[in-house]
C-alpha cells in the first residue's frame, strides 16, 4: 500500500487492503506536498485514491468493517450487499427430441427413399410390437410398485429410439441410416429417469387415456399435415437438394409433441405434456389438466356409449317363422329390407335349401358320419353406396343326438359364395347378387334356425325353422 501524497514514513501507512482517501472542498484540506516536490494546483471538487485523482461524482469506496478512516470522524461499519440470486429456470419437459439440421440432402437418396426405408419399417413393425408389450410391463410394475424398473425402462427407451431415428429418416429429415443404437446419429431421444416409488398407480388404469383423448385428435390431424408437408419437401430437395428450414421445423415439433404423448402415456413420467411443438416448452399447466380432463370424460363417455349401442344393434334381429319343407322345395321367398343409408336400401331374400348338398358342393368333403346343407339367398343393393356381405355372415343352430341325449349347436358356415366368390365381398350400387352358405352338420341334424347378419345385414335376420 502507497503512502499518501507528501507523507512518508512505515508509521503511516494503513493496514493492507485499506486506501487513503481525502475529499477536496477547499484550499487547505489537501495535505501538503513532500519536500523537493512542485505543488499541485488546487482543483476543487477533486479526491485522491491512493495516489490518483478522481471524480468526486464516483461513488466512494467502501471501508472496512469496523475500520476508522485516518481523515474522517466516523467508525465505518457494515457488510457488503450480496449477489442478486438469479431467477429459477423454467422446468423443462422430461422428454426431449431433437434433430439437427442438414445444410444438404443427398437427391438420389431423396429419390429412391420409398425403397430405401422399407428395411427399417420392417425392423420397426416388430420393434413396435415388441415395445406394446413392454409398455404393458411397465403398467404392471407401476400398478403394483410405484416404480419403472431400470431395465425395462432402458428397453423400452431404446425402442422408441430407433422408431424415432426410421420415422426422421422417412420424412426426409436426414440421409443418416437409422442404427439401432444412437451414436451418431442426428436424431436425439431422450427420456429423465423415471422417478422411483413416485408414480402414480390410478393414471396408469384409466386417467391417462381420457387426458391424452383431446390431444390425440389434435395430433391426427397434424400428422395429417407432416404427411403434406413431407410430400412438399421431397420435391424441394429432389429440386434444391435442402429441405426448406421450416418444413424442417414443423415436422420435427409434431415428432417432438408425439414423444412427449407417448412418454406419459407409457408411464415414464406423471407431467402431463403440453400443447406446444417447441423444444423448450415445460410441463402442462393444472389448468390443461383440468380442461383435457373434462374433454376427454366427455369423449371417453360419448366412444363408450357408441360401443354399447354398436353392440345392442348387432345382437338386436329380426326374426322370420319358416317352414324348413317349403324352402327345401325352393319356396321359401322371405324377403327382408334393410337400410343402408343411401337410396332405397337393400333387400335380402331367402329362396331356397338343398339338404343334403354332397353333389352340389364338391370343393368340401364332409367326414363320416356327417352331411352338407346348403341355404340360398338373394341380395339386391338399391342403394346408392356399396353393401358388404361379411365373411362370417350365415350361422345355423341344429338338434343332434349324442350318446342318447338330444343337444342343440350352433355353428358357422363353413364357406360363404357370392357369386361364386367367397365372401367377404363388396355388392356394389345397383347391384344382385345370389348367396350360398354351406353347413356341414351330422347325418341326424336337424335344422332349427339360421341366422344371416354383419355387413349391410348388421344385426340380421334369424330364420326360425318348422
Amino acid at each position: 500500500m502507497s503512502t499518501p501524497p507528501g507523507e512518508e514514513g512505515p508509521s503511516t501507512n494503513p493496514p493492507a487492503g485499506e486506501t487513503w482517501s481525502w475529499e477536496s472542498h477547499g484550499p487547505g484540506d489537501r495535505p501538503p506536498a513532500a519536500p523537493g516536490t512542485p505543488e499541485l494546483p488546487e482543483t476543487p471538487g477533486l479526491r485522491w485514491e491512493g495516489g490518483a485523482p478522481t471524480s468526486p461524482d464516483a461513488p466512494p469506496a467502501p471501508a472496512a468493517p469496523g475500520k476508522v478512516d485516518p481523515f474522517a470522524s466516523t467508525v465505518v461499519t457494515g457488510t457488503l450487499d450480496a449477489a442478486p440470486t438469479p431467477a429459477p429456470a423454467e422446468e423443462g419437459y422430461p422428454a426431449r427430441f431433437d434433430v439437427e439440421y442438414p445444410d444438404r440432402l443427398s437427391r438420389w437418396k431423396a429419390l429412391l427413399r420409398p425403397f430405401l426405408v422399407l428395411p427399417p419399417l420392417l425392423a420397426a413393425s416388430l420393434i413396435y410390437y415388441l415395445l406394446y408389450l413392454g409398455v404393458l410391463a411397465g403398467y404392471m410394475t407401476v400398478f403394483w410398485k410405484k416404480k419403472y424398473p431400470d431395465w425395462l425402462f432402458q428397453a423400452n427407451a431404446g425402442a422408441m429410439g430407433f422408431l424415432a431415428r426410421t420415422t426422421a429418416y422417412a420424412l426426409l429429415l436426414t440421409d443418416r441410416y437409422p442404427s439401432f443404437g444412437p451414436e451418431g446419429s442426428p436424431v436425439r431421444l431422450e427420456f429423465d429417469q423415471p422417478p422411483s416409488g413416485r408414480l402414480s398407480r390410478w393414471r396408469v388404469l384409466f386417467w391417462k387415456s381420457v387426458l391424452l383423448f383431446p390431444m390425440a385428435i389434435v395430433l391426427y390431424f397434424l400428422w395429417l399435415a407432416v404427411m403434406v408437408v413431407s410430400v412438399l419437401a421431397w420435391f424441394a430437395v429432389l429440386i434444391t437438394g435442402s429441405h426448406p428450414r421450416g418444413l424442417f421445423q414443423f415436422s420435427v415439433g409434431v415428432q417432438r409433441w408425439s414423444w412427449r404423448m407417448l412418454a406419459y402415456q407409457s408411464s415414464f413420467n406423471d407431467r402431463y405434456p403440453p400443447y406446444a411443438l417447441s423444444n423448450d416448452a415445460g410441463p402442462g399447466s393444472k389448468g390443461s389438466v383440468v380442461i383435457n380432463g373434462v374433454i376427454g370424460g366427455v369423449l371417453a363417455a360419448g366412444y363408450a356409449a357408441l360401443i354399447i349401442a354398436a353392440i345392442a344393434t348387432a345382437n338386436d334381429h329380426a326374426t322370420e317363422r319358416v317352414s324348413y319343407a317349403q324352402l327345401l322345395a325352393g319356396r321359401g321367398q322371405v324377403s327382408h329390407h334393410f337400410d343402408s343409408g343411401g337410396g332405397d336400401g337393400v333387400t335380402l331374400r331367402l329362396t331356397s335349401a338343398v339338404d343334403p348338398g354332397d353333389e352340389l358342393i364338391q370343393i368340401i368333403r364332409p367326414a363320416r358320419g356327417e352331411r352338407i346343407v346348403v341355404v340360398r339367398w338373394t341380395v339386391s343393393n338399391e342403394s346408392n353406396l356399396s353393401a358388404q356381405i361379411a365373411g362370417g355372415a350365415a350361422r345355423m343352430e341344429y338338434r343332434y343326438s349324442d350318446r342318447g341325449k338330444t343337444k342343440t349347436k350352433t355353428e358357422d358356415a363353413e364357406f360363404i359364395g357370392v357369386n361364386n366368390v367367397s365372401a367377404p365381398a363388396m355388392l356394389r350400387e345397383g347391384g344382385d347378387a345370389v348367396v350360398q352358405a354351406v353347413f356341414v352338420v351330422p347325418d341326424d341334424a336337424e335344422p332349427t334356425a339360421i341366422w344371416f347378419q354383419d355387413g349391410f345385414a348388421h344385426g340380421g335376420v334369424k330364420y326360425e325353422l318348422r
